[in-house]
């Protein structure tokens, strides 16, 4: 971002703060949020950092009475995108809708989970392009504990016009350290048993495990050499006849190595979740669609499904979790979307309904969503091209969900771990004052930092802070936290922050800034933002 830029993002950011000081900001049932009047994408905005974090509002609150299952424990990520959304990108919450961390300098983020790597935990985040038609291209990047950059990798599978597509819809590290990603490869291919041009061409699916070190292929596999494309429910319409028009007919959207070495996929495409030989790349079996090799119970059949996922497995018996769409844009196969927790026997070869988890307003996801199994039994549902996340006790019922946009806003996959970060760089300060009441409140905050309590504000006589003396102290409160001083009984030329952890040691240190570079705001001054700030306000 060019100083203009930021100058101009800044004034934007100051004018949403004086209109309607959001700030860590989160609704609860409100009307106004629900129907556009605050925006199609309302976001948190702070005075310490250029950030604009979707702003939550809890359609279904927490219900913290007696006899209600406790929520499970960790911090919420989400990637909100779309075109009302003012920043893309990976973003890291608290469960009260405050930001942790916000990664929108990657850009528009899909794929983005904490994975073990080398044995320690590491953030996994896509970021790239997607095309109209659902696919992506771009790159995958791990970062450690302190958000520096560990590695960045990419699908290695070039086309017949040589090209790759490395696509979004999978990121994952197995327990080799190695990483699992999807890839759209182009090939020409005959299509006239699904009604398409004989000389026509398909946008294959791929799935890649790569060597992190040296992005070579442990192991790919190829839909079209797999599956034939009758085998799916997409047809090709007017399209297939060109490489710009290739035909999706398998859409890879998930995959999962488990201990014995195979693979589980998902096609959307196909209705399908398929079970790989993790040598061969042979087919085990087939899970719903036209060739399922299972006897599906009442309740069990899926359709555009997302996030294929086991929870247990043994030689007998399995449970997993996915996202049934059951539907994509121009149709649908159900009345509503739903997470699924399914039983798979694996000897008899059945599946059965363990649970489902349903919206809390009965609608249709046409794209993206997750389901995950939570550490204390809950599941946290992401519904994808909806602005919605969810919690469900085991049973199924709905402990609360939260909206994070109106308009064309969606996230991927939603998904919750325990994190915990120091970043390398400083924390923020910005100082405010208000001459009329000789008061100066210093807005601190620190991206991404997890383990701060409390932060403590320091006076001093030059930017060094050789002579600093502490003036307050204030626990943590949100992203931003602001502590308000008189300057009458503490007039200092500079100020700094300091972050303080459990065990009130110092977790980092904020330079010295001077606060007559703050911003000073008296009534005049904020009268004189107001129309500048109402055009603003219109175009977010």
């Amino acid at each position: 971002m060019n100083l203009s830029n930021l100058s101009l993002f800044r004034g934007l950011v100051l004018c949403l703060s004086l209109i309607s000081a959001r700030g860590d900001s989160v609704l609860f049932r409100s009307n106004e949020y629900s129907t556009g009047a605050l925006g199609y994408g309302p976001f948190q905005s702070y005075f310490s950092a250029n950030y604009t974090p979707a702003e939550w509002n809890f359609v279904v609150p927490v219900n913290d009475s007696a006899g209600v299952p406790s929520l499970s424990t960790g911090y919420i990520f989400s990637a909100p995108r779309g075109a009302s959304v003012l920043r893309q990108g990976a973003a890291i919450y608290d469960q009260t809708g405050s930001l942790v961390w916000d990664g929108s300098i990657y850009g528009q983020t899909l794929s983005f989970s904490v994975v073990t790597y080398l044995g320690e935990p590491h953030i996994i985040l896509w970021s790239g392009s997607v095309a109209s038609t659902g696919v992506g291209n771009g790159y995958d990047i791990l970062l450690n504990t302190k958000y520096e950059l560990v590695a960045n990798f990419t699908a290695n599978l070039p086309d017949e016009t040589g090209q790759t597509l490395a696509d979004f819809h999978e990121a994952q590290i197995t327990s080799n350290n190695t990483a699992l990603i999807t890839a759209y490869p182009v090939k020409s291919l005959d299509l006239s048993s699904v009604q398409g041009p004989e000389q026509g061409w398909i946008l294959d699916s791929a799935m890649q495990e790569l060597n992190i070190s040296n992005n070579e292929p442990v192991f790919t596999w190829i839909a079209s050499e797999h599956v034939n494309i009758t085998e799916c429910y997409n047809t090709p319409g007017t399209g297939g006849g060109s490489v710009a028009e290739a035909f999706d007919y398998f859409h890879i959207n998930s995959i999962e190595k488990d201990d014995a070495g195979n693979y589980l996929i998902s096609s959307r495409h196909c209705w399908t979740v398929y079970y790989l030989d993790g040598t061969s790349g042979d087919i085990l079996w087939k899970m719903g669609g036209k060739n399922s090799s299972f006897n599906m119970g009442n309740g069990t059949e899926f359709s555009w499904q997302h996030h294929a996922r086991w929870v247990e497995k043994n030689d007998t018996y399995a449970t997993m979790t996915l996202f049934d769409n059951a539907g994509q844009f121009g149709q649908q196969q159900e009345q509503m979307s739903r997470g699924l927790l399914l039983g798979v026997d694996l000897i008899n070869m059945t599946v059965n309904l363990l649970t489902e988890f349903l919206p809390w307003n009965q609608s249709i996801s046409q794209s993206q969503g997750s389901v995950q199994l939570q550490p204390n039994g809950n599941f946290l549902v992401g519904f994808g091209q909806l602005p919605w996340t969810g919690e469900y006790s085991p049973d199924g019922d709905l402990l609360w969900t939260i909206q994070f946009g109106v308009g064309d806003v969606e996230s991927y996959r939603a998904l919750r771990y325990n994190w915990t970060a120091t970043p390398t760089d400083s924390p923020s300060i910005e100082l405010v004052s208000a001459s009329k009441s000789n008061l100066l409140s210093a807005h601190a905050s620190w991206n991404g930092a997890t383990e701060i309590v409390k932060w403590e504000l320091y006076g001093a006589s030059d930017s060094s802070g050789s002579n600093s003396i502490s003036l307050y102290n204030k626990t943590k409160d949100g992203f931003e936290t602001t502590i308000t001083v008189s300057t009458v009984s503490n007039s200092y030329s500079h100020y700094a922050v300091r972050a303080i952890g459990k065990s009130n040691q110092i977790l980092g240190t904020s330079d010295f800034v001077s606060a007559s570079s703050g911003l000073r705001v008296t009534g005049r001054t904020a009268l004189a933002f107001l129309p500048v700030c109402a055009v603003l306000f219109l175009l977010r």
